[in-house]
């Protein structure tokens, strides 16, 4: 029999709808958790599974009390046997920290899974000791995937914010104190699509820390198909009066585990033209009206980025049919719209109940790529929220290629081209 021990297959934060009025997390919660555990450990073993046979083995402080947005994370092991059969026992931790090992357990299930064909199962799981923290392991759900089948750019943004919200659970977890954070500046690089079921993990690595800037570089890796499908950088400021630089840099430097295949993480390309100023444009148009609600907020009260982005990605599409490229025109054509590169600046925040609005303008119209930008506006006082610089390609959702514009939609983008 071989065996692969302590492997983690989930981490992640638990949001607010996810516990009870008692502060206790829902059934229904540690179910789906086991299930996304078991996808992505079907990414990892890569067999035809045939059946599957579950037994629970203990419930340990199942009264254990959670706030939101505390980290859980899976621990699995494997047991590989001669009949086709792999045991695979799930132990679902609260606050699970790689440095002092803290944690507790709620809950342990072990399934036997029979399975078609036998083959030499590789163990796939790598522990390193250098710059890299691994923040977040999860898989791609359908409600993620958008009209293009691919995981919309929103679900890229909130899962990297709930990354970094498992770093500083990790930091304050070590320090014993509740230090607070802001994002001030984010880059996504997009490089592979990801779909339905695809088994995802985030990983960190610590480009510079300086007083209380922290700055990270990130990527996004498709353990099915062992490549990077976004890469991130991200200046976060965060508030505390003593230094955390040491607590910081510890955390990276110790063992860690990881599915990661290539540790070399570079800076993200420069942009290629001057990055208009924070001004709005005279002739921008209005893409998008909004408010933010209950389910819009993260841990800070505020908007989340899912919210930001989501606000983002439909205002793309109505500032495309502005330019022809409409619901009847791209049904017709099997046309869609994939991301390339996301610039956000970060200037105020979109508090609970805010009116906001999105204004945009196309800074460059070439051969096969948009480059355009977004103004969220907090509606009463006029105030700028965030900018966002945009490329992005039309889309054959058949050939799954990128194709040229179309004359007619560049003679109407033309239109809306920044003028200060």
């Amino acid at each position: 029999m071989n065996s692969f021990k302590n492997i983690e297959t989930f981490r992640n934060v638990i949001n607010q709808y996810d516990i009870t009025n008692d502060n206790l997390i829902k059934n229904s919660v540690i179910q789906r958790t086991f299930e996304e555990a078991m996808v992505f450990s079907n990414a990892l073993l890569k067999l035809d599974f045939i059946h599957v046979e579950k037994e629970e083995i203990s419930i340990k402080n199942y009264n254990i009390t959670f706030n939101a947005y505390n980290s859980l994370c899976i621990i699995s092991d494997f047991y590989i046997n001669d009949n086709n059969t792999i045991e695979i026992t799930h132990n679902l931790f609260k606050d699970k920290n790689l440095l002092n090992n803290q944690a507790i357990l709620v809950k342990s299930i072990k399934y036997i899974v029979f399975y078609k064909n036998k083959k030499i199962i590789e163990n796939r799981f790598f522990s390193v000791k250098n710059n890299i923290y691994s923040a977040y392991k999860g898989i791609v759900k359908s409600i993620e995937c958008d009209q293009m089948s691919h995981m919309n750019v929103q679900f890229y943004f909130e899962k990297h914010s709930h990354a970094i919200k498992n770093l500083f659970n990790e930091i304050n977890s070590i320090i014993n104190n509740e230090i607070t954070y802001t994002i001030k500046n984010e880059r996504c690089i997009f490089s592979k699509e990801v779909n339905l079921d695809c088994a995802l993990e985030i990983v960190f690595s610590l480009k510079s820390i300086v007083d209380n800037e922290l700055i990270l570089l990130t990527k996004i890796f498709s353990i099915d198909n062992k490549n990077v499908s976004a890469f991130f950088e991200v200046t976060i400021i965060f508030d505390s009066k003593v230094s955390l630089k040491d607590v910081i840099k510890n955390i990276f430097l110790s063992n860690k585990n990881t599915y990661l295949n290539d540790f070399n993480f570079e800076n993200l390309r420069n942009l290629t033209d001057e990055r208009p100023s924070k001004k709005i444009a005279k002739n921008a148009v209005t893409t998008l009206k909004n408010a933010v609600n209950t389910w819009d907020i993260g841990s800070d009260k505020m908007g989340t980025s899912k919210f930001k982005i989501n606000c983002v990605s439909d205002a793309a599409t109505h500032l495309f049919t502005l330019c022809g490229a409409d619901y009847n025109w791209r049904t017709k054509f099997n046309i869609g719209s994939a991301a390339l590169d996301y610039s956000v600046r970060y200037y105020s925040p979109a508090r609970l109940g805010m009116a906001v609005s999105l204004r945009s303008n196309f800074t460059k119209i070439g051969n096969k790529s948009l480059k355009f930008i977004h103004h969220m506006i907090d509606e009463a006082s006029g105030k700028i929220i965030l900018d966002i610089e945009v490329v992005a390609v039309l889309f054959d959702l058949v050939k799954r290629k990128s194709i040229i514009v179309p004359e007619e939609f560049k003679e109407k983008a033309n239109d809306l081209i920044i003028k200060n």
